[in-house]
Parts: structure tokens; C-alpha cells; sequence
């Protein structure tokens, strides 16, 4: 097949494609391991024996939390110019027989119960995952055709959204049951087995011949990579606005289980249903991506996503409040179960709203990985990447920490903590289209051509 006949392919067949599926199910394999395991570990924590060194079961999630983002920090500086200087199949490669020593090492920690090593285990797979996360999106544009970059992204980036929900639905599950922790030691090895044999069908992914020398001192190489970043303008301010996708996936996604608890008094159930919601969303934002954007790089779906989000954030926020003030609980401490909300108009109007942030979030986000590996160059490509990973950790923990301040601090509710990041959001959307003109020439230029 030529690599004409292949861009007239839909973005779907990049599965059945050795240049693709090999990296697609190694990546979502990762994915669901780091998951699975994490949220098993949470409910280890939660409701299981193991010892919590007299810690508060949040205190203990949230160092689980910090565990798997820490290692984005000190790490993927590091794998990024790895990756840029060995070929990158096989480096992957190396990381999933890495993967399966930590699931080994999971499976010792679930029989012995011991949370010091459970804990050791998250983080050996947050380191797991910031080596690989340079390496699965450097390798793109070496397998991929231009034209078909914008919907291998969107797969990948489905895929992935994929595995993580239902590595954390397995996880909590598998612990319900009894002998449910040594059905996570065993299938954290399995699932981390299969992505070593996927991996290695992933082809052969040569470095550049002017990739820079290795650094052996992780502070300059961190600061090297960070230098990467800020060569090229517009490599630069992708990379700021896929980080502050990363500030929103984490303030909706954290903030939604206690919005509908406190927000809405609803059950469990619907906390799953709004996360359902959310998760297919993002999915169908970024599978449209390709659609949309005419099977081309094309920063002006950028604006069309932001828009949607500042627009859906806000109705989110409005709705929330209303319904609190339209249905309070019918009595103290009942809430309002899944059927019961799904009589109520004005619940399908925020289940609506988070359907389509998560569409928004997708239309945003795709096209900004895609133009940041179109733009970076090919020599340090997986070191511009590390570079977000480490930008994408920082605002992660910025979201995290403007949460405790808001709702902890200052009294803020939850809608008016979703009002705000409507209005960050804003501010920083208007200073990324101002410091980088393309993204609304774009669209200028495609007004102008429909109008035509």
C-alpha cells in the first residue's frame, strides 16, 4: 500500500496496522495497569487491612496521587533524551520488561500487605509511565503520515481515555470481592506481560542523526529539555496550552464526585453517570478532530474547542446552582438516586454540559499535541515532550492546590469554584491566541474560504 492509498484510509484503520496497533494496545495496556493498580491500592487503603501508619485513608490517597505525578517531574526529562538518542521501539520496549518487574514486585507487596511497598509499587509505575509518555507520542510522527497525524492522535488519545476509566472501574471492583487483591497481583502481571509481547511488533523507530549528547546530571538535562520548549514560539505556547488542558481535566474530574454529592445530593450512581458522560465525550471531541480539521494540523479547531469550554464551564456552574436551588435534599442526609435525577429536566441539562466539555476538551486538546509534534524538531522531539510532561505535572498540582485554597480556604461552593476556572480559563486562552497570532489567523483564513 502506498502512503497515498493509506491517507485515504479513515483514522480507524491505523488498528489494523503494524505501524499503529502494536503502540496503541502497548499504550493502553500502561494505561490500565497504572489505574487498575491505583485504584485497587485506594481501596486497599479504604476498607482492606493493610496498615496506614495511623494516616487518614486522604491522606493516604492523595500521597497514591502524588506518587504517580512526582515522577513526571524527575523522570521524563530524563526518558526524553533517551528516547531521542536510542531508537524509540526498542527503549519501549526495555520500559515494559520494567513494567512487568513492577507488577512482580505489586503481586509481593498485595501478599505481604505491606502499604510501604504498595506505595513504593505506585510510584515505580508513575516512573513507568513518564519514560513511556515521551517515547508514545515522539514515535507518532516517524510511523504516521502528515495527513494522518491529527487522527492517530485522537485514537491514541481515546484509547487511552479508555483504559483509564476502565482500569479504575476493574480496580475498584476486583477488591470487592473475596481474594479480589490476588486477582490485581495476577492480572497486573498479565496485563503487563501481553503490552511487553505487543511491544515488540512496535517497528524499528531510528533517532535522529543530530540528536544532541546525553547529560548525565538530571538538574541540567531537566533544564535543557525546558530550554527545548522555549527555541521555538509556537512549540512553546502548544505546550503551555496542553498543560492548562491537564489544570481542567483535573479540576473537573476531581471536583465532579463531591459536585454531585454536595451540588446536586446525588448517589453514587450518578457520580458514575456524570463520569461516563464526561469520558465519552472525550472520546467523540477527539475522534471529530480529524473530521473536522480536514485530515490536516489545523490549529484553528484550537479556538472552537477553548470557546466551547469557557461557554460549557459556565452553564455548568449556572445549572449547578440552580439545582441546588430548585431541589434541596427531601431530608437531611438523603440524596437523590440515579432514576430520581433522571426525572428532573434540569439534571439533564448539566449531564448534557458535561457530555459536551468532555467533546470541548477533545476538540481542544488533539490538535495541540499534533501541531507540537508536527513543529518540534525531530532531534529533540521526545525531549519538547518531556518538557510538557513536566509542565502538564506542575498545573496538575496547581489545580490542585487552587482547589484546597478555594473550597478549603475560602468557602468558595463548587460552582463558584467552576466559575472561576471558566474565567482563568478565559484570561489565559486570550494571552495563548495573543502571544501566538496562528491560531486565530486560522481561523480567520477558514472563514474566509467558506465565504468564498
Amino acid at each position: 500500500m502506498t502512503t497515498d492509498d493509506k491517507n485515504n484510509n479513515s483514522q480507524f484503520a491505523l488498528l489494523g496496522q503494524r505501524r499503529f496497533y502494536p503502540l496503541f494496545w502497548t499504550q493502553f495496556g500502561g494505561a490500565f495497569n497504572d489505574n487498575f493498580y491505583k485504584s485497587a491500592l485506594m481501596m486497599l487503603f479504604t476498607y482492606g487491612s493493610v496498615e496506614r501508619w495511623g494516616l487518614s485513608v486522604d491522606v493516604l490517597n492523595n500521597l497514591v496521587a502524588a506518587a504517580l505525578i512526582i515522577p513526571f517531574l524527575l523522570f521524563a526529562p530524563i526518558a526524553g533524551q533517551y528516547a531521542d538518542r536510542l531508537d524509540k521501539a526498542a527503549f519501549a520496549r526495555a520500559i515494559k520488561v520494567a513494567e512487568i518487574v513492577i507488577m512482580m514486585l505489586g503481586a509481593l507487596a498485595i501478599w505481604l500487605g505491606s502499604s510501604a511497598l504498595l506505595l513504593l509499587v505506585i510510584f515505580g509505575t508513575g516512573i513507568q509511565s513518564a519514560c513511556f509518555s515521551p517515547i508514545k507520542y515522539a514515535i507518532l510522527p516517524q510511523h504516521v503520515a502528515p495527513r494522518e497525524l491529527v487522527g492517530a492522535n485522537g485514537v491514541l488519545h481515546t484509547g487511552t481515555s479508555l483504559a483509564v476509566f476502565l482500569g479504575l472501574i476493574a480496580g475498584t471492583l476486583a477488591l470487592q470481592f473475596t481474594g479480589g487483591q490476588y486477582v490485581v497481583a495476577i492480572g497486573g502481571f498479565l496485563v503487563a506481560w501481553a503490552g511487553w509481547r505487543l511491544s515488540r511488533r512496535i517497528p524499528p523507530a531510528p533517532p535522529s542523526p543530530l540528536a544532541p549528547e546525553l547529560v548525565r546530571n538530571p538538574f541540567k538535562q531537566t533544564l535543557r529539555t525546558l530550554a527545548y520548549a522555549r527555541e521555538r514560539h509556537l512549540v512553546f505556547w502548544t505546550v503551555i496550552g496542553l498543560s492548562w488542558y491537564w489544570f481542567l481535566g483535573s479540576v473537573y474530574l476531581t471536583q465532579l464526585p463531591n459536585f454531585t454529592r454536595a451540588v446536586l445530593s446525588g448517589a453514587a450512581s450518578a457520580v458514575t453517570c456524570l463520569l461516563v458522560a464526561f469520558l465519552l465525550g472525550v472520546c467523540a471531541g477527539a475522534l471529530l478532530c480529524e473530521k473536522i480539521s480536514r485530515r490536516l494540523v489545523e490549529p484553528a479547531v484550537v479556538p472552537l474547542g477553548a470557546l466551547l469550554i469557557a461557554l460549557l464551564g459556565a452553564d455548568l456552574a449556572f445549572a449547578g446552582q440552580g439545582f441546588a436551588a430548585a431541589h434541596p435534599p427531601a431530608a437531611e442526609g438523603e440524596l437523590y438516586t440515579l432514576i430520581q435525577l433522571l426525572a428532573l429536566p434540569e439534571f439533564w441539562r448539566i449531564a448534557l454540559d458535561v457530555l459536551l466539555l468532555g467533546v470541548a476538551g477533545g476538540l481542544y486538546s488533539v490538535p495541540l499535541q499534533a501541531l507540537m509534534q508536527q513543529e518540534a524538531k525531530s532531534e529533540h522531539r521526545a525531549q519538547i515532550i518531556a518538557a510538557n510532561n513536566v509542565f502538564n505535572a506542575l498545573f496538575m498540582i496547581g489545580a490542585s492546590v487552587a482547589a484546597v485554597i478555594c473550597l478549603g480556604q475560602l468557602d468558595f461552593t463548587i460552582p463558584h469554584f467552576f466559575m472561576l476556572t471558566t474565567a482563568l480559563h478565559s484570561f489565559i486562552m486570550i494571552v495563548l491566541f495573543l502571544r501566538e497570532p496562528i491560531f486565530l489567523s486560522r481561523v480567520r483564513q477558514r472563514f474566509s474560504r467558506s465565504a468564498g
